[in-house]
């Protein structure tokens, strides 16, 4: 069997595909491949008997058709958005996430976000660094213990970064419409019916959905009128967050802060709106990201992959 890795040819997060050798063994050949676009990947990927795939590089659905005996793909990841669903339930290839991996560091790094907006630490930083000790020019600091965060999504990040702000002693409600009855009891939270409610009762949001066609701009124009004031995180998905409405909020100095881990065109740069600015705290596409997590995530897409291949079936299939 041949087992293909997708990645892209900037940013690239496999370089060697040792450790996807040494999981998959004698099973397969494994073959890293490294392009643009899918329609920039040579004819041989259309004979690999399962994918896995890096969200560089989306798998449309006529690239998905193309597949000549591929049995699986696995996303590299917990978010599937860069492959087609329904092509690949058209063509019967079984799509599998990770999801058990980078808990902790999503959730660890959601909270170092939203903490360093509300500590304002570029900004004290910037002051020391220029030779001053004047507390005042760091500017007003909201006290922890008195915050409303508000989880958007409250599945194992959202919980994770829920519990985590809870040992800050702030309040915390969720909105989460598939979470099942009394989960919110079972960790200590109050639950919101809506996420207008949610927007408008707390001081900060933190982000937590996959990106489907359902929260595509889930945070729009209107919501970021809800948002006036506030502070906003995002470390799931940049779609999820209107890019025109941040920014127009942006320049209208509406929000806050703003911490981002995710945008939404991410093969172009950031607006300038958001460059230099005290209010907005930018990372590259990182909270997934530890010395540990990496090499936990190939590993168990590896194994997947190779399950997926062997017999058609793993308890992740989407």
């Amino acid at each position: 069997m041949k087992i293909g890795i997708i990645d892209s040819n900037r940013n690239c997060y496999v370089t060697d595909p040792d450790i996807e050798r040494r999981i998959i063994g004698e099973t397969a050949n494994v073959t890293l491949y490294q392009a643009a676009s899918a329609d920039a990947l040579p004819d041989d990927v259309r004979d690999c008997d399962g994918l896995i795939s890096w969200h560089l590089v989306p798998l449309d659905a006529a690239f998905i058709g193309s597949l000549r005996r591929c049995r699986g793909i696995v996303r590299a990841a917990v978010g599937f958005d860069n492959i087609d669903l329904e092509a690949a339930r058209r063509h019967g290839i079984a799509v599998a996430n990770v999801p058990d991996y980078g808990t902790d560091e999503v959730a660890d790094h959601a909270l170092a976000m939203a903490l360093s907006l509300l500590r304002r630490l570029v900004r004290g930083h910037e002051v020391v660094a220029r030779g001053s000790w004047d507390w005042r020019e760091v500017g007003s600091l909201p006290r922890l213990r008195e915050l409303h965060v508000g989880i958007v999504g409250c599945g194992r990040i959202g919980m994770a970064v829920a519990l985590r702000f809870k040992a800050f002693g702030c309040r915390v409600s969720i909105f989460d419409p598939y979470l099942r009855s009394g989960t919110e009891k079972s960790i200590g939270v109050e639950r919101l019916e809506t996420l207008d409610q949610l927007l408008c009762a707390v001081d900060l949001i933190s982000i937590h959905t996959p990106l489907t066609d359902e929260t595509r701009h889930l945070i729009g124009a209107r919501e970021m009128r809800m948002l006036e004031g506030k502070y906003l995180v995002n470390t799931a998905r940049g779609p999820i967050v209107d890019g025109d409405a941040l920014c127009s909020a942006l320049a209208n100095d509406a929000l806050k802060g703003v911490a981002l881990d995710v945008y939404e065109d991410e093969t172009k740069p950031i607006p300038q709106i958001m460059q230099g600015r005290h209010d907005v705290l930018l990372s590259p596409h990182v909270a997934f990201y530890s010395e540990a997590a990496l090499p936990e995530l190939r590993a168990k897409a590896a194994q997947i992959a190779s399950e997926l291949a062997t017999h058609g079936w793993h308890r992740n299939v989407l």
